[in-house]
């Protein structure tokens, strides 16, 4: 008999769910609990620490949609939930990165219940879950002519874990399910108790470049810069007109905390932040975003950005700043250390292949 009975979440659970997320201090180590301004958000918490989506917290329904499209329609089908009378004890999530032949699966436990939901049950029921998903999706694709697999026979989709503590028994249950970790990223912080020091002033401007913060009218060159950067980016995600419309129009988004470098009308640089939108981190912001165009690097730009973006966050009352950092990018790392960021803690991306029959269902 299955003693971890995970179901398909519905509507009912919203509350419970969001109960869940508010006993948990910590997602994911990441993303914190957050008290949805509206129902609207409450699913979603599921998908608060997905990458790139845990960059920005408070996410909507809407918000979503803009990014992931067609799999908006699918999203409440991706949630598993572990009733306990009208208690919710664990959530599972799951959800199609760019394919449906790679998948991101994330989990949160009650705090009070870790011991009694091992992590060998939820990975198991996400990835039986995972199993399903995909195939019914890459069948529809076959019928459609489309080539990510043949119906009736069997192919295989990548996988990736993260969960809600990274301690032994999580890393021990990944690795006896046949993960292995395959990528890392840091959480850094600064305080923001002095401004940045002369010396950190007095870098060079590249000429014809000058920093200032986010204007109304100034998107396109915004969308241009960020995807320019992030062209070669691990994963792939860009911003369209409506995704970076619907996040400035959020009530996260505060313009004079988003620093650009206009080279005369394009971007060649953008530092943006915003603040945590948990009234119990008040004064906390988060660097979401460091990009340089290719053509405007090796020019102090990156160290430029963050030096001024740190000096508007102190002048618009904000005492301490975050940011996530992929470990591959060892580059990156001297850069924060030189502004004063300190390492507190390192989230691992685990990867494994399950395999998908594709043998049509009676």
């Amino acid at each position: 008999m299955n003693r971890h009975p995970f179901r398909a979440y519905h509507r009912d659970d919203m509350t419970a769910l969001g109960r869940l997320f508010e006993r948990a201090d910590r997602h994911d180590g990441v993303a914190r609990a957050l008290s949805p301004a509206d129902e609207d958000e409450l699913p979603l918490y599921a998908f608060a620490p997905r990458y790139p989506l845990g960059l920005e917290r408070g996410i909507t329904t809407a918000e979503v949609r803009s990014r992931l499209g067609s799999w908006i329609a699918q999203l409440e089908r991706h949630i598993l939930v572990l009733p306990d009378q009208d208690l919710v004890n664990a959530c599972i999530t799951l959800s199609p990165v760019g394919s449906a032949k790679r998948w991101m699966l994330d989990w949160v436990v009650e705090p009070a219940r870790r011991e009694k939901v091992p992590a060998e049950a939820i990975l198991e029921a996400g990835l039986g879950r995972i199993g399903k998903l995909a195939a019914n999706l890459l069948r529809s694709t076959s019928h459609r002519g489309l080539p990510d697999a043949q119906e009736g026979q069997q192919t295989y989709c990548g996988v990736e874990a993260r969960g809600l503590i990274e301690d032994e028994e999580t890393r021990g249950a990944l690795n006896r399910a046949g993960f292995a970790g395959v990528r890392s990223f840091a959480i850094l912080a600064r305080d923001l108790d002095s401004a940045p020091s002369v010396a950190e002033k007095e870098p060079r401007e590249s000429d014809g470049i000058a920093l200032r913060t986010y204007r109304g009218g100034d998107a396109p060159p915004w969308i241009d810069a960020f995807n320019s950067a992030f062209s070669d980016h691990w994963g792939g995600f860009y911003y369209t007109e409506e995704s970076w419309g619907r996040h400035t129009a959020s009530s996260r988004f505060e313009k004079e905390i988003s620093v650009v470098a206009d080279a005369g009308g394009a971007f060649a640089g953008i530092c943006h932040c915003a603040p945590s939108l948990n009234p119990k981190e008040k004064g906390l912001a988060h660097l979401h975003i460091l990009g340089v165009q290719p053509a405007f690097r090796r020019r102090s730009l990156g160290y430029l950005l963050m030096v001024e973006a740190l000096r508007r966050l102190r002048e618009n009352g904000f005492s301490r700043v975050e940011l996530d950092m992929d470990t591959l990018n060892s580059k990156a790392l001297p850069l924060y250390e030189r502004l004063g960021f300190r390492q507190q803690e390192v989230i691992t991306l685990y990867h494994r292949q399950i395999a998908v029959d594709l043998t049509p269902t009676a």
